[in-house]
């Protein structure tokens, strides 16, 4: 079998990558289709929150310094001359000598600073007997104690969260304006592809890149458009392109990747950029600008599930701005030796704060990702990391 001439060093793959990627557009919609979507500029508050100062308990709305003679054992009584509920305002003024009772989140009335706790107090009739000494504010959201006005509440390059959603929306902004979903296709190959279990016969595999990759797309936040899967066939494949093209920002394509017989893709896509990365696993990706970026993936899902994080991913976060993943920096729990010359993916486990490697890594091993929870990519200049070397951990999306 032919041999690739030379593997490009992965650093200048993914820089070669990002030149080809430019930032996606911009839509308005409303928040309550916001969700995982990634904001497209910074959002400030147009209003205070809370928009008034505001009970957080269930008491009483006094003027703290009528409290200021009690001692232990002691108590002051006021009268009550108005009651209060979330949502309402009292048109009565606390004045010396008074209280309105207050619930939580109702405004606070004028002339009260402070709300006694109803556990110290004794209400019977119109008057109210005060066993607690209290000070000014205590137990008053005050006006903007959240939020101020102008405040910066929403960054670019947000993923927008449920408690984001909260926030908008608690503030009175409807739309907001996020980057567009980047629509990818799949075509997988393969003439010993098949659907499922009944049609699996000698030399016959189940195709499993599909339903990994599928789900991989839609963790990333993009849309899925078209999963086409053609035989080794330089026709078909080429027919599939032309389908996915129509529709799709982006084609993965799977299977065909390297220097074999039926290795159909390098020979017949055009404007191949890049093919051959010192990485390990995923070595013979390939990249090519064919009108849209055209991602030309390992037939292996081990390996093309190792090329979608260090390309894909990449990729998609230089085009929306944002950070799919999340990582910590952790220490390893033991020796792991890896080879030179090649960035190692190496899936992990997290226990007791610590990285454990999965030692089994081969491009056909699918237990190897399914039993990881992430990853820890290795140096090419490193022969490994020792035990209680600090690295950084990416969490899988």
């Amino acid at each position: 079998m032919k041999e690739f001439k030379s593997l490009m060093p992965y650093a200048k793959a993914l820089d070669l990558v990002r030149t080809y990627s430019k930032e996606f557009d911009s839509e308005t919609i409303h928040i309550g289709d916001s969700l995982d979507r990634v904001a497209s500029e910074d959002i400030f508050s147009a209003f205070d929150s809370p928009a008034f100062d505001r009970s957080a308990m269930d008491g009483y709305a006094i003027q703290a310094k009528d409290t200021f003679s009690i001692s232990e054992g002691s108590h002051i009584t006021l009268k009550v001359i108005d009651s209060v509920t979330a949502g309402k305002v009292s048109d009565k003024e606390v004045v010396t000598g008074t209280a309105i009772e207050i619930m939580t989140g109702a405004m606070i009335p004028k002339g009260a600073d402070s709300v006694v706790m109803q556990e110290f107090t004794e209400i019977k009739n119109d008057e109210v007997k005060v066993y607690k000494k209290v000070f000014p504010y205590l137990h008053i959201s005050r006006k903007g104690e959240d939020i101020r006005k102008g405040d910066l509440i929403l960054k670019k390059g947000t993923i927008i969260a449920p408690e984001h959603l909260s926030l908008l929306k608690s503030l009175g902004i409807e739309n907001i304006i996020v980057k567009k979903r980047p629509r990818i296709s799949i075509i997988v190959t393969g003439d010993e592809l098949v659907e499922d279990i009944d049609e699996v016969e000698s030399g016959k595999i189940i195709d499993s890149n599909s339903i990994m990759l599928s789900s991989l797309i839609k963790k990333a936040m993009c849309e899925m458009v078209h999963q086409i899967r053609v035989a080794d066939d330089q026709e078909e494949i080429l027919n599939a392109i032309s389908i996915a093209k129509k529709d799709s920002d982006i084609i993965l394509i799977t299977g065909g990747s390297s220097f074999g017989k039926k290795d159909f893709l390098p020979k017949i896509v055009d404007n191949i950029i890049l093919h051959g990365v010192t990485i390990k696993p995923g070595k013979p990706i390939g990249f090519a600008s064919h009108d849209i970026p055209l991602f030309i993936m390992s037939g292996y899902p081990v390996a093309s599930f190792v090329q979608f994080y260090l390309f894909v991913v990449p990729y998609l976060e230089n085009i929306l701005k944002t950070k799919l993943l999340k990582s910590v920096e952790l220490s390893f729990a033991e020796n792991y030796s890896s080879e030179l010359g090649r960035v190692e993916f190496v899936r992990c486990i997290l226990k007791d704060n610590e990285i454990i490697p999965i030692r089994l890594s081969g491009s056909g091993v699918i237990s190897s990702i399914s039993n990881s929870s992430g990853y820890v990519l290795i140096n090419e200049n490193t022969e490994g990391v020792n035990k209680g070397e600090r690295c950084r951990f990416y969490y899988y999306l």
